[in-house]
Order: structure tokens, then sequence, then C-alpha cells
């Protein structure tokens, strides 16, 4: 089955909305074996509709749509469809008494305005939609399928998982779609693949690999779709065992996991405690540890150590010491690990300062300058980056890479 997305909405053409729809409903077809293979993001316009329609019924075999399902003028979806599809709008008591409710509900009068949203194409059959006043539509024109879905986020993904989703569940049932994910921490995907590749071979037609990067770390995901169920768990397995052992010291974990989470496993699992001393990262390093639901069984607490005053005050760090060396400095991040020890009475604590930008960088000391420690009070270790010039990747790396450099210290 070949599937199409059709994104509606001036706001999104304008970069005034961020499309996440499209990468929700690939995400949520991807998990039942079925892939998007192209997409169109169009204006409120009658004619750039019917123009994205007419591409992507020649090339798909199902087409869905978010945006333009609401009462004001610039709403044209259902009316487009109609008139694309060759059938009248119909008014629709089900879709009236659905309205009527969830307005009642808010305290909203019903208007007039409102029941216009109750006509609909005639051919459509009515998705629930229990977050929202507009109804999700399943139609089907010359043998191809139209889902239409309101562009607000959690209202598609409602419409997608309750309504979408279970029909095309029981159309795809005899493929089953087998997924084994790998995390990889310290590589980057070129030099994953020129490791695993030769060693995989060719993989059979019914079994991909795919390499999903980010800072510091590349998901392996192999994926595969067969009638055979016990077919590709074997095969799936035995791949899995040929990049393991290739990779073996970088692999991070396997399946539904994070860096965070392998390391509170690592800490709860040692009864260990951690606290953290951050500065450019400005919390953002604490965030990710307390993503993990559990994590007060092994983190305590951190320390925003912004201004030098702070640094001295609450971690001891001598101000001679910050004279001398700066903050951005080795000898600045040891002493917050061991000024975070003592503060939290933790086991091991994670300390950054650094340069974020865009401005206070020197020739010395670069915008993306980063000094990172982690370690005890015995025991420290640290690290320095460079990264780039933009103030928050340089934040989201920093704080990545130190848990990555802390989760080695810890293995």
């Amino acid at each position: 089955m070949k599937i199409a997305l059709i994104i509606i909405g001036d706001e999104v053409l304008l970069g005034q909305v961020t499309d996440t729809n499209a990468s929700t409903i690939a995400r949520l077809l991807y998990k039942q074996g079925l892939e998007v293979f192209k997409k169109w993001t169009v204006a409120d316009q009658e004619s750039e509709i019917i123009q994205a329609l007419n591409e992507a019924s020649q090339q798909a075999d199902l087409i869905l749509i978010t945006g333009g399902l609401g009462p004001t003028k610039d709403d044209i979806t259902k009316k487009t469809l109609a008139g694309y599809m060759n059938v009248q709008l119909v008014f629709s008591e089900i879709n009236k008494e659905h309205l009527t409710m969830m307005l009642t509900k808010r305290n909203i009068p019903v208007t007039e305005l409102h029941m216009a949203q109750c006509y609909l194409p005639a051919n459509a059959e009515l998705l629930d939609n229990k977050l929202g006043t507009a109804m999700g539509m399943w139609m089907e024109y010359k043998q191809k399928i139209y889902i239409s879905m309101p562009g607000v986020p959690y209202e598609m993904e409602y419409i997608m998982i309750h309504g979408v989703m279970p029909r095309l569940a029981e159309m795809n049932q005899n493929i089953k779609v087998i997924h084994q994910t790998i995390h990889t921490v310290g590589m980057g995907e070129t030099e994953i693949a020129s490791i695993i590749e030769p060693k995989l071979g060719a993989l059979p037609d019914y079994i991909s690999l795919a390499y999903l990067p980010s800072a510091g770390q590349v998901k392996l995901r192999l994926t595969g779709r067969h009638t055979d169920t016990e077919l590709i768990q074997q095969e799936l397995m035995q791949f899995k065992h040929i990049i393991d052992e290739c990779l073996k010291e970088q692999i991070l974990g396997y399946g539904d996991t994070s860096l965070e989470q392998e390391i509170g496993n690592l800490l709860r699992n040692q009864n260990k405690f951690l606290s953290i001393a951050e500065s450019c990262t400005g919390g953002f390093l604490s965030h990710k540890i307390t993503s993990v639901p559990g994590a007060s069984e092994y983190y305590k607490g951190g320390v925003i150590a912004y201004l030098n005053d702070i640094k001295e005050s609450i971690l001891s760090v001598p101000e001679e010491l910050l004279n001398n060396h700066g903050a951005v400095s080795e000898e600045c991040v040891r002493a917050m690990v061991k000024g975070a020890c003592e503060v939290f009475n933790t086991d091991y604590a994670i300390a950054i300062s650094g340069i974020a930008g865009p401005g206070g960088g020197t020739p010395d000391k670069p915008v993306g300058t980063v000094w990172m420690a982690f370690g005890s009070r015995v025991e420290i270790k640290t690290r320095k980056f460079l990264f780039s010039r933009d103030r928050l990747r340089n934040i989201e790396a920093s704080a990545t890479y130190a848990l990555i450099e802390f989760w080695k210290m810890l293995k």
C-alpha cells in the first residue's frame, strides 16, 4: 500500500506553525509496517488542494489529509473534497450531535457558524474525535482511500490511533512487522556502516537497516516484514548478533531505551547517587536526567551555577582558581564536581562550564568551548569539546556528550 500525505494550512507554509502532524502520522504507520512515500504541503486554496489530490491519487493508494476542517471561511477541505469526488455536501446529524455535546461541555453557545462544520461529503464515514469538534472522515473514491483529519496535532493523533490505525491493521493483517533497535554511542553513522555492512552482507528484501543519527549517538533499526513471524525473528536476531560483535563497547542498549535510562540503570544497579553542577547548560542536563521516571532513586539534585559567585559560595570553587584559570577551564569543572559531591553527599557528580554563545568568546576560548568533568571526590575525569557557534545546539550537545562520557565512566 503506497501512502501519501497532504498537509493543508497557510500557517504551515508561512512557518508560523511547525508541521508535527506528518512525523506523528509516519511514526504511527511505521509501527504497522506502513511507510509514507511522499508529502504535499499546500495553502488553504481550493486550486492548490485539488492539484495535490490529483498528484497524490495518481501515485498512492491511501491519501491522509490534515487541516481545514474548522468552521471559518478558510476551512475549505470538506467543500473541496466533495467537489473533487463529485458528491454533494450533506448535513450530518451525527456530526451535529457530537459538536453540540463538545461545545456544551465547554459552555460555548452553538451558532450557525458551528453548524457549518456538520456538512460533509456524502461518501464520508465519520471518525470519532473525543478531543475536539471536528470529526475525521474516511472516504473511498475510484478505488482510493482518502482520510481527512483536523490539523490540531493532539486531535489528529487521537483519530489516527483510535479510528485509522485499527482499520489499516485489518487491511494489512497478513504482514507481520518486527523491529530490533540497537543504540550506539561514540561513532558516526559512516564509520558504523563501514564496519558492519561488510559483515552483514546483502540483507534479504524483507529486512531493512536504517541509521538514525543524533548528537553523539546513532540508532540502528533493523526491520523485518513478512508473513512468517518466526522467520523474521530468527533473521533479526542473527543480524543483531553480528552488529553486537562488530560494535561491542559502542553499544548503549536495545529497544525502547535512552542514554538517560541506561545511566539510571547503572546507578541503580550500583546503588550509587548522582548530583549535577552545570553552568552553560542552564539546567538542561538535570532535565535530561529527571525526564526518566524513578530518577529520584539515584539522582539527588543539581546546582545551576551560572555566575562565579554561585560557583564560589555553593560549590566552594576557590576565587583564586577562577581568577587564574577562568570559569571555563579544566580546573573549574574539577572543583565543581568535588563541590557537588560535598553539597549533595553523592557518590558521583557531573559538571559542565562553557561558552554557549553567541557572544562571550575569546581567541583562546571561542564560542562553543565547553569543559566537562565527571567522577567522585577521589577520581575525576575531564573532557574538552569545541562545539558549533549555535547557542541551543551547544547546550544540547554539551548535555548529551557529558552523559555519554559519564556512561563510559560508569561502565
